[in-house]
């Protein structure tokens, strides 16, 4: 009987095509009523020896099935022979019609015969557990019935491979994968449910978010852990109908919002994680909170197939940024005191740390895709408006998608940094004056004392600079101390050599007592930060070389710098000094009173 079914529809295949349209419709219907019948009687035995292998695997048949040996080898032969029987009375793909309830179903083609009956079961389970009144069939508990799908393909799957797929490539139906066809059947249950479910619950922002997240988690195992081909229908399908996916991402953007105002307004907010590897960045909970948020985002859509179902979320993770910065910057006008220590340091680490972070997703495969279809989707956009082609305005593509709110970030960074340095310098400068006024040109020089000791008048100067480094280095990231010690040192360099040296006049002493207040005082403190200090003090350091070279030599330099000659510039080097210039090399000469003398 099947070899003659096999027969029908071969005659069926050679007349698709014929002008003969009653009997093309004789051949179809005379297939369909003989497809018909046989599957009637075939799917009574199918049936019968489903219950005998006690299919499906579902409760206490899931237990017993993996304890019980191997069923009766006459039931597993008759079994099989019945598979084949069913591959045999496929329908050609052609002819078959499949019964479409949705729209979004038409991407979920028909599985094989086989397979078919082997889901009506579970598919009569699926609906009597998950629809009506049932205690199972709950609105907020959508993660039953998605579990139960999962559970239902992990307990099959190895058995249908086993049994099922050796018959099809025996028979020639290889090209059939039996496992994906059993789960894209299954799968097909879940989005169903999911697509009834969302016209309910679309009005309960709480029941809403809920399914979505467990719908997002079911498409996540299914892929990632099941293997189910990316090719193949799932849940993802359904939220990406326009007005669900509407919804879907003002709820982001309002359980967002909601997430950064709590995670700013936490009692532990500004408090330091600990570890090793991020020890010297200082990063605050409130950064690394933030930085998850934006990460769970991203894994939430990074599974959507669309580009530009993509790129909203990545307007809106880009948005979220930028509301993230304008908060930090509420927050610094109403904590406004000392900047060391208000909340400005955390705010600083905060910007500091997500900068960085956003610096290293951008170069990632995901963003770096997201860019580049960003770039494209803007070029498109720019060329329909302008009315070129296309293909003229896609150039090479450079940068990330985060570089705009990279630049405002560091923006704020460098004027925090700013502000912090000048107030600490403001300090140090405030406890100089009894120093700047000292009498620099009355001091005994090193042969008339035992020993040189730091200079009285410069201890509460030097005591608040000491003071302010550590506490600088202490509440900032490393990188930023980096960039606040530099600032400083450099306002000090040009505080010092302005209003000590320039204004003052200095003996032999004088120049002496400076010079070592400078190198065994001041450059210690930063020395205990970094290598080098000297380096970063080059006013201070080469007006001590002037004050304190041999009179002779001074008195040389200072006839040859005022003749203005070309060899300024040579004379200057050989004595040290590079970056003074000669008309402030004079100043400084003239404030030694032993030339003045002469």
């Amino acid at each position: 009987m099947l070899t003659l079914y096999t027969g029908l529809t071969n005659i069926s295949r050679q007349l698709q095509m014929s002008a003969c349209h009653h009997l093309v419709n004789y051949v179809y219907e005379t297939l369909h009523f003989w497809h018909n019948l046989i599957k009637e009687k075939l799917s009574k035995e199918y049936n019968d020896l489903l219950k005998t292998l006690k299919w499906p695997f579902c409760g206490t048949n899931a237990t017993s099935h993996r304890m019980l040996s191997t069923p009766l080898p006459e039931t597993m032969a008759r079994f099989k022979i019945l598979i084949e029987y069913l591959f045999y009375l496929q329908l050609p793909e052609e002819m078959i019609k499949p019964v479409v309830t949705s729209a979004l179903l038409t991407d979920f083609t028909p599985v094989s015969l086989p397979v078919a009956f082997l889901v009506r079961p579970l598919r009569q389970r699926f609906v009597y557990h998950f629809t009506g009144a049932k205690l199972t069939n709950r609105q907020d508990k959508p993660e039953w019935f998605f579990t139960q799908i999962l559970t239902w393909i992990k307990d099959h799957v190895q058995w249908l491979q086993k049994n099922i797929q050796p018959i099809a490539d025996s028979v020639g139906f290889g090209r059939l994968d039996i496992k994906v066809e059993f789960m894209r059947a299954l799968v097909q249950l879940a989005v169903e449910k999911l697509h009834s479910e969302l016209s309910i619950v679309q009005y309960d922002d709480t029941l809403f978010a809920h399914l979505v997240d467990e719908a997002l988690g079911f498409e996540r195992e299914l892929r990632e852990t099941l293997l189910y081909p990316q090719t193949q229908p799932a849940t993802i399908f359904v939220l990406t109908q326009a007005h669900i996916f509407v919804k879907w991402i003002n709820m982001e953007k309002k359980y967002a919002t909601e997430k950064m105002d709590a995670i700013l307004n936490s009692n532990t907010a500004w408090e330091r994680l600990m570890g090793h590897d991020i020890d010297d960045m200082k990063v605050t909970e409130c950064a690394d909170a933030f930085l998850t948020l934006l990460t769970t985002i991203s894994d939430r859509y990074k599974h959507l197939p669309q580009p530009g179902h993509r790129l909203q979320f990545l307007e809106l993770q880009l948005e979220l940024i930028d509301d993230w910065r304008v908060r930090l910057l509420q927050l610094l006008h109403e904590n406004y005191e000392d900047p060391l220590t208000s909340l400005m340091p955390y705010i600083l680490n905060t910007l500091h740390y997500v900068a960085t972070i956003l610096e290293e997703w951008g170069v990632t495969v995901h963003f770096l895709q997201l860019h580049f279809y960003k770039k494209q989707f803007e070029a498109v956009e720019n060329a329909t408006n302008r009315g070129n082609d296309v293909s003229e305005n896609i150039g090479e593509i450079e940068g990330t998608v985060f570089d705009e709110a990279m630049v405002l970030l560091q923006r704020l960074e460098k004027e925090l940094i700013n502000e912090i340095s000048d107030s600490v310098a403001l300090d140090i400068k405030a406890k100089s004056r009894p120093y700047r006024t000292d009498k620099w040109f009355a001091m005994q020089s090193s042969k008339e004392v035992a020993s040189l000791s730091i200079t009285p008048s410069g201890c509460p100067m030097f005591q608040e600079l000491a003071t302010r480094l550590h506490i600088l280095h202490n509440v900032l990231a490393l990188p930023l101390f980096n960039q606040a010690w530099k600032n400083l040192a450099a306002q000090l360099d040009q505080f010092l050599f302005e209003e000590v040296i320039l204004v003052n006049h200095f003996n032999s002493g004088g120049a002496e007592q400076l010079q070592h207040d400078i190198l065994r005082n001041l450059f210690p403190l930063f020395g205990l930060y970094i290598n080098k200090p000297e380096l970063y003090f080059p006013l201070i350091k080469e007006g001590c070389i002037l004050l304190n070279i041999l009179m002779g030599s001074a008195i040389l330099l200072q006839e040859t710098l005022n003749n203005n000659t070309s060899a300024s510039i040579e004379v200057l080097a050989d004595v040290g000094v590079h970056k003074i210039s000669a008309k402030l090399a004079l100043k400084v000469l003239a404030t030694r009173t032993d030339i003045i003398h002469v």
